[in-house]
């Protein structure tokens, strides 16, 4: 075989490797990136609004999911990132905290639904 045939073909070899991982890749895109399937893995932990609505109020909403420090820090990461760091600090600084790991995991999701309108103003 020619080195030329032989390079051929190890190019090829590294495209349908390359769209194989692009393949995977958006595949757990997908699965992280779906709002409706992470509610049914696990139970909602209780939220302050969750205690005070009626229990068939409950379950005509869907489920809250449940967020991690992980998805709270990429989120504040992106908006300071962005230019808005004084304004993630003062929404840390609301929920008590001067660092991300002081709040309280309850307030994951207040904190999620108020930093979406960090710099969409």
């Amino acid at each position: 075989m020619s080195k030329m045939s032989e390079l051929s073909q190890v190019l090829d070899e590294m495209i349908a490797c390359g769209e194989g991982m692009i393949k995977a890749a958006n595949a757990i895109k997908d699965i992280f990136s779906s709002t409706e399937e992470a509610p049914e893995k696990s139970e909602p932990m209780p939220t302050k609004k969750a205690t005070k609505a009626p229990e068939p109020a409950k379950a005509d909403e869907a489920p809250e999911p449940i967020y991690t420090k992980e998805d709270v820090r990429a989120v504040l990461a992106s908006k300071a990132a962005a230019g808005y760091k004084k304004e993630v600090k003062e929404l840390l600084e609301k929920y008590g905290a001067q660092q991300l790991k002081q709040v309280n995991p309850d307030d994951y999701a207040a904190i999620l639904k108020e930093a979406e309108v960090i710099g969409n103003a």
